[in-house]
């Protein structure tokens, strides 16, 4: 039985208290972003509305003093009332206003703002937009810059530069600010004090239980069970989910009975795949033993007959040849699943090279029985393993859709690339495998039907021998069937990466297939 490694550093409490800690610091980060970003929004709003109102009402003093004072609607007319504009306007500006011509020079009024360089909203003006810029000189103080054209029937005759202190609301603001903070902060201490105490209260059984459940572990250990103590644990008097877990513990105790019975179960799993184990020496036996029996009956019948019977010896010695080559064959596949694999040096394989080479060495036997094989391999495949252990997997794979497949048909070899991953896939046409063979036919002796072979003789151990090869270089081997008669054999093996970096498919064995209105903005530039 395994023992605890020890207590835990960091209990669920402290890691709700850091968790709850981090989602307030979070939210009142995000709290404060939105409510500095709301109260100087509304601010600057209030400000654009003033400047609105003083825009239009200085227009109207102008127009006003240019027809009593009889002047021209034009520049000239502007320049012989500068003084009187600049008298005019007090009520609206005070001193803190400039009268300027359309070049931005000075007019009248105060000289100080017209030369103050504190944004563009001079050079706005002078190409003919109203603007603003917002300045603090200190940590108290914020001066707005109004400079706006005066236009007169569409003709811009000049400029028009206030000052204004907007000092009062801007501290208003920041007392507004800072009293939502205030105030913002005593709401989260409270809820993050009721927080911390409700989770204390919550956790505090769960510590007790903890307890409990590491008696019990050291109990175990000995082998022995204090049933007080699971009567203890059973009757926590709560009626929540942790009373329930506490019950529940008890109730696990009293079902390690039936977990003997599923090792019992397991047992007889364990006996049924040594049966599985003792099928395949039954049918290794058998396939061994047909050959021997055949040899051993002829060299018996040609030592009797002593050479008498010519044809009896031709064909005795025939037979002999052709079951122990077939005796050897199974030998040498019967080595094949062995483990010898996963000693060899694995290295980066070129599966594209291999398949045409294979698809070459193949193509003779394929025009015997009039099919051909096709290759559809794009680019260059490449994987990690032993090359002619994987050249053996592709030449199975190919030579069985030989056998198996029509004639007058072709067969299709394919490669893909997908997700770190390549595939190659082999095609044939044929009478299709069912959902039986499908799932037996990589069994080691595990053979179709005869009668769709082209050849006889095969001891069933060439697709096993295949998975074997698979299971070596961690890759995937399967089948599948469309249409009950098109048969694709596939594997999927890692892919050694060259270099490139391309974009990779998705995963899966699937073969390769009007104007709008001027707004008051803040600036540098912003437009009235």
């Amino acid at each position: 039985m395994s023992r605890s490694k020890g207590r835990c550093r960091l209990g669920i409490r402290r890691q709700m208290m850091f968790v709850i800690l981090g989602l307030f610091l979070a939210g009142g980060g995000v709290l404060y972003s939105g409510i500095h970003a709301k109260l100087w929004q509304s601010l600057e709003s209030q400000i654009i509305r003033e400047l609105q109102g003083r825009q239009e009402n200085t227009l109207i003093y102008i127009r006003q003093l240019l027809m009593l004072q009889g002047a021209n609607n034009d520049e000239e007319g502007y320049l012989q009332i500068a003084e009187d504009i600049v008298r005019e306007l007090r009520p609206l500006g005070g001193n803190a206003l400039s009268v300027l011509d359309t070049q931005g020079e000075y007019l009248g009024g105060n000289r100080q703002i017209q030369e103050e360089q504190t944004g563009t909203d001079l050079a706005e003006a002078i190409g003919g937009n109203a603007a603003f810029t917002m300045t603090y000189p200190d940590a108290d103080t914020m001066l707005v810059y109004l400079s706006m054209p005066v236009t007169i029937e569409n003709r811009t005759i000049g400029i028009i530069r206030y000052q204004m202190d907007t000092s009062r609301l801007y501290l208003q603001v920041k007392q507004n600010e800072q009293l939502v903070y205030q105030i913002t902060a005593a709401v989260y201490a409270l809820i993050f004090l009721l927080l911390a105490f409700f989770i204390n209260r919550l956790l505090v059984p769960v510590g007790k239980l903890t307890e409990i459940t590491r008696q019990v572990v050291r109990d175990f250990s000995r082998e022995q069970v204090d049933m007080q103590m699971l009567a203890q644990l059973a009757d926590s008097g709560r009626r929540d989910e942790v009373g329930e877990l506490s019950r529940n513990f008890s109730v696990m105790l009293e079902t390690i009975d039936s977990q003997f019975q599923k090792m019992q179960a397991d047992k007889e799993q364990i006996v049924s795949l040594l049966g599985s184990r003792q099928e395949f020496y039954n049918n290794m036996t058998h396939e061994l033993k047909t050959p021997l029996t055949t040899i051993q009956g002829y060299a018996q019948l040609m030592e009797a007959d002593q050479g008498a019977d010519r044809q009896l010896a031709s064909q005795g010695l025939s037979q002999i040849l052709q079951e122990s080559t077939r005796m050897h064959r199974m030998v040498l596949q019967l080595l094949d699943m062995s483990d010898k694999g996963i000693y060899m040096e694995m290295r980066p394989v070129e599966l594209t090279r291999i398949a045409k080479s294979v698809a070459e060495a193949l193509e003779i036997k394929a025009q015997r029985y009039e099919m051909r094989i096709e290759t559809d391999l794009p680019e260059p495949l490449w994987t990690r393993g032993v090359e002619e252990r994987l050249r053996q997997v592709l030449v199975n794979l190919v030579d069985n859709a030989v056998k198996y497949g029509d004639s007058h048909s072709s067969i299709l070899i394919s490669g893909s690339r997908r997700k770190g991953y390549v595939w190659m896939f082999v095609r044939n046409q044929g009478k299709g495998l069912t959902a039986k063979e499908q799932e037996r036919i990589f069994e080691p002796f595990y053979r179709v039907d005869k009668a769709r072979s082209r050849e006889q003789g095969s001891a069933g151990l060439g697709l096993s021998i295949c998975k074997k090869i698979m299971d070596e270089h961690q890759g995937l081997i399967g089948v599948k069937n469309k249409d009950n008669a098109r048969t694709t054999f596939y594997i999927r093996l890692k892919e050694e990466r060259d270099g490139n970096d391309d974009t990779l498919e998705t995963s899966g064995p699937e073969e390769p297939k009007a104007k709008k209105n001027p707004q008051l903005r803040r600036i540098q530039r912003h437009n009235i």
